[in-house]
């Protein structure tokens, strides 16, 4: 698991490197939860309550990225970058944000998820 830097936000968002990584996560929190992997899914993006410390978790999974050119992924990532953005807003109670705080937001959800993706996958920042 790679957490990224959540700043201000009041929950914890991963980034799943792999299903090695999401079995051990999901059995750390005493869940059976399968590997989030779907025939043509590019990237999966889950809310999970941890049942011990009542904790908000945002997992993102991006699927298949060894196979996928740098342009590929990065658009899935920047995709569930407004997911997670979606479930943080919703978490919060806020039904209307402001538009550059969401621009901002989904901008550094989405520069820390393609740092979790490179630094986890082998990919440099040169790959992009």
């Amino acid at each position: 698991m790679i957490w990224i830097d959540r700043g201000w936000q009041p929950v914890a968002i991963g980034f799943v490197p792999s299903e090695k990584a999401w079995d051990q996560e999901m059995k750390t929190l005493g869940l059976s939860d399968p590997w989030p992997s779907k025939p043509y899914s590019a990237g999966h993006t889950q809310w999970i309550e941890d049942r011990k410390t009542g904790e908000g978790r945002i997992y993102v999974v991006i699927s298949d990225g060894g196979e996928r050119d740098a342009f590929e992924v990065i658009s899935t990532i920047v995709h569930e970058a407004v997911h997670v953005w979606q479930f943080l807003c919703r978490h919060i109670g806020e039904a209307d944000p402001g538009i550059e705080m969401e621009a901002y937001g989904i901008q550094y959800i989405t520069e820390k998820l393609i740092d979790a993706y490179t630094s986890s996958q082998g990919k440099g920042r040169k790959w992009l």
